[in-house]
Formats: structure tokens, C-alpha cells, sequence
């Protein structure tokens, strides 16, 4: 089948067919992926296309991908549901203008499995590990990293003034632009180290949003991990049926 071009993105068109293949069964538990050649022809993209399809479905934990061997499912009936919500990108950057930003430390260290995988980046690549505390409304603070590709990170420098946001750094350093987002929120547990940092008492529960800026090539340029008081935010999703 071919897809057309529409107001929705063709990514998030390709992302939607395969999700459908997978959580109706078409493609099996531990399944081989068709490839990303075999994409592009079958639908008619971009290999840019397809990789930012499957890195959404990725980042829901619907595939895998096995260096060497090629891309397989990992959704099974029964695992726990997840939803995603859509909405613009400045959204993000407005949220986090409402704030300052003071970074205090960066260095250059193996990535984390799970950010590696967040950024598409081989096993033992390296990033920038940018540190430092946001500053909210009240005088609450949030502890903010940032993992940044080496080759854009080493040309950002740590002092200055303080920013709201790290990513138009970013942008202005690597000459990309930011085309999506992705926002994963879960919660945690203040420990000793975090509770000092935030001035929070030992315990107490956090609120930990992780946001995955990629740009307009698909390209993951940064992502943000913050622990924010948990006492601070409430969330409001409302929902609308699309359709009749």
C-alpha cells in the first residue's frame, strides 16, 4: 500500500499501520520486521520515513532492535496498556520557559543503556552529561540532566548565563531544527543525594519527566531527564472522540 501525503505526517501515517500489524497479531511476539528497504518500497518513503516510525514504536516498546540481526516485536497480549497524547512541539519549549535553567556540571561519559537506546546511538557511545538545577515559581527547584551527541555537545559551553532552555543551544550549535517531541513521565522516590540537591526531604515523591527532542531528520538531539517535586504538578488529560 502507498501512502498519500496528508496534513498527518507520513511517519506518524507508516507508525499507525504498523501499529496495527502488531497489536492485531499480523506480526508475532519475536517476529522479524519486514526491513527498512522493504518499507520504503512496500509504502512508498523515505528511509527517514521509516526510521522515524519505528523509533516511535520503539519508544513504545512495541519493537527492538538487535544489532546485526535487524528489528523484531516485543509486544505481547496481557503486558501492561500505555497511551501516547499529541500535541505541538512549542508546547514543550513554552513549559520550559516558565523557568530558569543553571547548568553546574558537564562531561563527556558512556552512555546509558536506556538514553543510548532513547537516542539511537550504538552500545559504549559516548554523550555530554549536562547537570544542573531548574529553578521554578516559589523558589521550588527540579534537578535536571541532559544527554547531548558528543560531536554538538563539546561545542556548548557550561558557563554563561542562565538559559530557560537548553535545547535552542542546541539547535544554534548543531544547525538542526526540532521537528517532534517525546515526553515520558513516570515517578520516583527522592533519595539522599536528590533530596539535598532539591531541597526535598528523603522519600519524598518525585515526578521524573523524560522529553526526547528530534529534529527535523530524525535525528535525536538531546534527551532531558527532570525530577520535579511531586507536590507540584497535577495532571489534566482530557479526551475527545474523533469521529461519529
Amino acid at each position: 500500500m502507498r501512502l498519500r501525503k496528508k496534513p498527518v505526517p507520513l511517519y506518524f501515517q507508516l507508525e499507525k499501520v504498523l501499529r496495527k500489524r502488531i497489536l492485531s497479531g499480523k506480526y508475532k511476539p519475536d517476529q522479524m520486521l519486514p526491513t527498512e528497504n522493504e518499507l520504503c518500497q512496500e509504502f512508498g518513503v523515505s528511509r527517514t520515513t521509516v526510521r522515524q516510525a519505528l523509533l516511535s514504536l520503539e519508544g513504545d516498546d512495541l519493537i527492538r532492535r538487535e544489532q546485526g540481526r535487524g528489528t523484531f516485536v516485543s509486544f505481547r497480549k496481557g503486558a501492561p496498556a500505555r497511551f501516547r497524547l499529541y500535541g505541538a512541539v512549542d508546547d514543550l519549549f513554552y513549559l520550559g520557559s516558565q523557568t530558569r535553567l543553571h547548568l553546574a556540571s558537564k562531561r563527556l561519559i558512556k552512555t546509558p543503556a536506556r538514553i543510548a537506546k532513547d537516542m539511537g546511538l550504538p552500545p559504549k557511545e559516548k554523550t555530554y552529561l549536562f547537570q544542573g538545577i531548574r529553578f521554578l515559581r516559589k523558589g521550588e527547584k527540579a534537578f535536571f540532566q541532559a544527554y547531548v551527541p558528543k560531536d554538538i555537545g563539546k561545542d556548548i559551553p557550561l558557563k554563561g548565563e542562565d538559559r530557560p532552555l537548553l535545547i535552542e543551544k542546541i539547535e544554534e550549535k548543531s544547525l538542526e531544527r526540532i521537528k517532534r517531541g517525546r515526553q515520558i513521565t513516570t515517578v520516583a522516590l527522592a533519595d539522599k543525594k536528590l533530596a539535598r540537591i532539591m531541597g526535598v526531604k528523603e522519600g519524598s515523591p518525585l515526578l521524573v519527566i523524560k522529553r526526547i527532542y528530534i529534529s527535523k531528520n530524525g535525528r535525536p538531539l538531546e534527551v532531558a531527564v527532570t525530577h520535579f517535586p511531586g507536590h507540584l504538578h497535577q495532571g489534566v488529560v482530557e479526551l475527545v472522540r474523533v469521529g461519529p
